[in-house]
């Protein structure tokens, strides 16, 4: 293995990361509790089952890793007082800082990391995180179908605050993933002898970060209070916050924002798009974000295969959207058009303007039915037929019209926008491969790379254990993969991820449709409204 010459710039970064970023005072600000904007979870809180973002933003909030994300997507040490790696970077050795606790006054330790991701990586336990410990030694073993060990092997316990984790193959990128809800604590208190987990301990979780859980009314409120023994660097500005989760979906809530009984809201309904900035009855933001949004097909789905029939098919529905007049029309200055499968965002690694293929995503109607007439030739598509689905809580029923219209238009074809009542409820059909058509498929990246908008959602892994669920698979596309995560520097693996981003344009596992910026709005009594590098707010800056 050769020398990576990235080690000791990892190594100073995370070294000095602790020292330059401080803990912020509340005692200035008001204790009123802060009212936001919140979705119901799909299962429950813990760390290595929630994998979508309405379960996702409360996790965050109650929970450290060991490494945190500063606003520009740098890291920061949190409850990892150091991350060492070895001269190949396949060997980390982690030690933990010893005034962590959990909300119930359990010392966070090496045990505490250990005995979680040794749950969420065995196969028999259906984590919904199980994907990211792939890189990790031992995790082929334990993640196979009959597994006849239950821990890794590359996880190995030193003493009390300090434990090695060894690698399949030397990671440069391994560090940037440690704040990433996947590798969260877990108190060892709700483990049995067996390593088995106390699946009731994600309805109202003990954790270790800014705030706790006091209550969850399913479909209503989830309401967290201040932790009085989290010892990091983001000390809450408020009392608590409370999601507040809309039937109705953000419509509602908007109006609950005018009228200052809701604080903050994030997710506009169509219908303010185009208003929200010149609204006097509340604050609005904007800003760039990594958001990225697409349509997706399974690969299962009758004539859109990953057959040269099913390219030809997907490459056709591609050009025929019109992404600029619907991104104008639906989103104005609040949207832009997408340059790949990665946002052109400075805050990703690896993030670029321009990808070799993405002229797939401009609007060409000739090549569009050209390209649908030589997958006739292949096999006929009789009745030719796309539903697009998605989540009516959205508020994007006028997107998903305008983008039916412009498919229908284009190709001649019956294509028509479907709901689901919310996201919930959509998520649980895509990943039972139920949905009749093509369906919204949303990505809010995990941590700060370009390998996070690819890994977990087109790797052949991905398909049983991450949020792969076109369930596209491609050799040359993973060989990619892991000769990246092999690379010896971030800027030569991110030459490798671009290249196997490039390798998606014909394919099309999902097709990328548009960029939002973050649009948010908040009453007027809301102060301290900040967005973090994934756009979503910092919910331990709000006051009132």
């Amino acid at each position: 293995m050769k020398n990576f010459c990235l080690f000791s710039v990892l190594v100073s970064l995370i070294a000095i990361s602790g020292a330059v970023f401080t803990s912020c005072s509340s005692s200035e600000h008001s204790s009123k509790i802060v009212k936001v904007y919140g979705c119901e979870p799909q299962r429950t809180l813990i760390p290595g089952d929630t994998q979508e973002t309405c379960g996702g933003n409360v996790v965050d909030a109650v929970f450290s890793g060991l490494v945190a994300y500063n606003k520009d997507g740098s890291v920061k040490n949190e409850v990892a007082e150091s991350i060492v790696p070895d001269s190949s970077n396949k060997v980390y050795t982690i030690i933990l800082k010893k005034d962590w606790k959990f909300s119930d006054g359990e010392v966070v330790n090496a045990d505490s990391f250990i005995n979680p991701w040794n749950f969420t990586a065995l196969s028999t336990n259906a984590q919904g995180n199980q994907a990211f410990f792939e890189i990790i030694q031992g995790f082929d073993e334990v993640s196979s179908e009959n597994p006849k060990v239950k821990t890794m092997s590359g996880l190995e316990k030193i003493d009390d605050f300090s434990f090695k984790v060894t690698l399949k193959e030397p990671s440069v990128t391994f560090p940037l993933r440690l704040g990433y809800s996947a590798f969260y604590p877990v108190p060892n208190s709700k483990f049995n002898s067996n390593g088995e987990l106390d699946l009731t301990y994600g309805d109202k979780p003990i954790s270790n970060g800014p705030y706790v859980v006091e209550n969850w009314e399913k479909d209503q409120i989830i309401s967290l209070r201040k932790n009085p023994l989290y010892s990091g660097s983001y000390k809450p500005k408020n009392e608590g916050i409370d999601y507040v989760i809309y039937s109705g979906g953000a419509a509602a809530a908007y109006s609950d924002v005018q009228s200052g009984s809701l604080d903050l809201l994030e997710q506009l309904p169509q219908s303010q798009i185009m208003s929200f900035k010149v609204d006097s009855q509340v604050t609005s933001f904007s800003e760039p974000s990594p958001l990225f949004r697409s349509i997706q097909i399974a690969g299962d789905y009758d004539h859109f295969g990953f057959d040269e029939e099913g390219q030809l098919r997907r490459q056709a529905i591609s050009l025929a959207i019109n992404r600029s007049d619907i991104i104008n029309k639906i989103f104005g200055d609040s949207a832009s058009l997408p340059v790949g499968y990665v946002p052109d965002n400075k805050l990703i690694s690896g993030a670029k303007e321009k990808v070799d293929g993405n002229e797939i995503l401009q609007y060409n109607p000739e090549l569009a039915n050209e390209k649908w007439q030589q997958a006739d030739k292949i096999r006929k598509f009789e009745n030719p037929k796309l539903d697009i689905y998605y989540n009516a809580d959205s508020g994007e029923k006028a997107f998903f019209e305008a983008l039916t219209n412009s498919i229908k238009d284009t190709l001649k074809i019956e294509s028509s926008a479907k709901s689901e009542p919310d996201k919930k409820s959509l998520l649980n059909l895509e990943q039972k491969h139920e949905v009749k058509g093509a369906y919204r498929a949303i990505w809010q990246p995990d941590y700060p790379s370009i390998e996070n908008y690819l890994a977990p959602i087109y790797s052949t892994v991905a398909i049983k254990t991450g949020a792969n669920y076109s369930a596209f698979s491609n050799k040359q596309f993973d060989d990619l993969l892991y000769s990246a995560a092999t690379s010896p520097t971030i800027d030569q693996a991110n030459e490798k991820y671009i290249e196997a981003e490039s390798m998606l344009f014909k394919y099309l596992p999902s097709i990328p449709t548009y960029v939002p910026e973050i649009s948010a709005v908040g009453s007027k009594d809301i102060k301290g409204v900040e967005f973090n590098w994934k756009g979503i707010p910092d919910y331990t800056s709000l006051y009132k």
